[in-house]
């Protein structure tokens, strides 16, 4: 096998936000749970009070906080209502061709509508095509919830980077160029952006544990219809523990996704887990198995993703990460 890998260093991101991406490494150095941060309880999006206040105190860097009275900022509009927004930047270099570009890497606004304790309407509209749209009632046992809309299924690790091949993979999820004749395999995870699925999921949270349950369309990206035409429907499943011990925190989990088409299928497992120390390190990684059925013939690969973050000062990140995809376990020199 011939192994043609991606390896990306990040000198240092130095980002402003109201309301930020959900990024692994804040739980892997808090040991918190992606709801205990964000309106939308598998992360990502507009934050609540709590991940506000972290986002304002541990991440920002105080210079700017000092010189801009950062902290009396609020998002709510009433007493129901919050709005909330944020947008990326990315400035690229390819040493292939030696070309570089900017890039308006993200752009989205957020709405909180909340009728009570209970019940709430939380809507993500990005820059480019694709939205969530959903109606959360947090009303089941064990710190659970009731999920209803259109939204990304809980799987893996559920990190910023939409190229990477754990979510959407390179060029928005599409072969290109040399790679054309494998378009017929995904590029990457359908977790990226524009993947969102029309759908139910049930959540608990119990403990150190957190479980998500979920059943869709299987039209990822669908648009504004979302309408499946098909009785099949896509199932996903995650499950992780976090542990802290003394200045260690560690999480440990698993996902499942299956998503049948007739006689076709695709099915995706895998684990995932992270490590953060001193609340300045953190070690993530993810592998995945895939299993694709299609035209009567069955394709296996296979992907791993890893990242290692540190806070060199607040405000301020060194990220080194590392991946590599193999979509076809039975071709030597298809990886």
């Amino acid at each position: 096998m011939n192994r043609a890998t991606s390896f990306v260093i990040v000198f240092f991101l130095l980002g402003v936000a109201v309301e930020a991406m959900a990024l692994p490494k804040f739980a892997a150095r808090t040991g918190a749970k992606c709801q205990s941060c964000h309106v939308n309880p598998t992360g990502k999006g507009m934050r609540l009070e709590f991940g506000q206040t972290y986002g304002r105190d541990d991440i920002t860097l105080p210079t700017f906080k000092a010189q801009t009275d950062y902290e009396e900022f609020s998002t709510a509009l009433t007493s129901n209502l919050s709005i909330g927004g944020d947008f990326r930047n990315i400035f690229q270099f390819e040493s292939k061709d030696n070309s570089s570009s900017f890039f308006q890497m993200q752009g989205d606004v957020y709405f909180d509508f909340r009728l009570n304790k209970k019940f709430r309407i939380y809507f993500d509209k990005g820059l480019y095509s694709g939205f969530e749209l959903m109606g959360i009632a947090k009303v089941l046992p064990l710190e659970g919830y009731v999920k209803v809309g259109k939204f990304m299924p809980a799987y893996g690790t559920r990190i910023d980077d939409h190229n990477a091949y754990i979510r959407g993979g390179p060029f928005g999820g599409m072969f290109v160029g040399p790679y054309a004749a494998l378009s017929s395999y995904p590029a990457g995870l359908k977790f990226g952006e524009r993947s969102e699925d029309t759908g139910i999921e049930l959540g608990f949270a119990p403990s150190i544990f957190t479980l998500n349950i979920g059943f869709f369309n299987g039209t990822p990206g669908s648009g504004i219809s979302g309408i499946s035409t098909s009785k099949d429907k896509t199932f996903a499943l995650r499950g992780d523990a976090t542990f802290k011990i003394s200045e260690t925190v560690v999480n440990l989990g698993g996902s499942y996704y299956n998503s049948p088409s007739g006689a076709d299928r695709q099915t995706f497992y895998g684990a995932f887990g992270s490590i953060g120390l001193f609340e300045a390190l953190s070690l993530h990684g993810e592998i995945d198995f895939l299993n694709v059925r299609k035209s009567g013939s069955t394709t296996n690969g296979f992907m791993l993703w890893t990242e290692a973050n540190y806070m060199v000062v607040q405000g301020v990140d060194l990220k080194v990460g590392y991946q590599f995809y193999d979509p076809d376990r039975e071709i030597a020199n298809g990886s």
